[in-house]
């Protein structure tokens, strides 16, 4: 097995999650509804001959997500929608192949359909910068850029909400070195609300 240090993973987690939780205490209460905090776990893989992939690359995802509403709910029963930021802290743990983590931020524009309180659809893209030392056939860069698009669901059980989640998740280093082929990868994530 591959050892590597996760000394500066975890001291890069820490601080993003300490600068977040500093502007979000910073901020004026939300006019639109309260900030709601999920962590979120799954799996993922890419697709070789997906794009320019060509690497099967396994995944182990852990995603802390804070959801902050940034508009008033619109539309009229059950059609009505509310539009949402979706600030994740991304952690890829390689299953496949044996490599050092992969970790970022990322920021996503969310729509979540509210005509229910039980169960409520909602769609999501966006992207953001990604770190790692992993050395995978192909690509190269510690530093590369990630975006995404999914889709999922939130259902609501005792005051509690959960979530199911699948999307499709782009990694690249833009070019700035090569060689620079693409991770198009699927990721299938389920998750709980954190608090109540």
């Amino acid at each position: 097995m591959k050892q590597f240090a996760l000394g500066p993973f975890v001291g890069v987690l820490v601080g993003l999650l300490f600068c977040s939780a500093a502007v979000a205490a910073g901020q004026a209460r939300n006019p639109f509804g309260a900030k709601e905090w999920f962590l979120l776990g799954g799996f993922g893989q890419s697709h070789p001959g997906w794009g320019n992939t060509h690497q099967k690359v396994k995944t182990t995802d852990i995603i802390l997500r804070q959801k902050r509403p940034q508009t008033p709910i619109r539309g009229h029963g059950k059609y009505r929608y509310q539009r949402s930021m979706l600030l994740e802290i991304p952690l890829h743990i390689l299953r496949s192949p044996d490599e050092p983590p992969i970790f970022g931020i990322t920021f996503n524009a969310c729509w979540t359909f509210v005509g229910r309180k039980s169960f409520q659809p909602y769609v999501y893209a966006g992207g953001g910068p990604a770190f790692t030392r992993a050395s995978i056939p192909g690509t190269s860069s510690e530093i590369r850029g990630t975006y995404q698009a999914g889709v999922g669901l939130e259902m609501e059980k005792n005051g509690r909400k959960y979530i199911i989640d699948i999307r499709f998740h782009h990694m690249s280093n833009g070019g700035i070195e090569k060689p620079n082929d693409s991770l198009n990868s699927t990721k299938l994530l389920f998750g709980v609300q954190l608090g109540q």
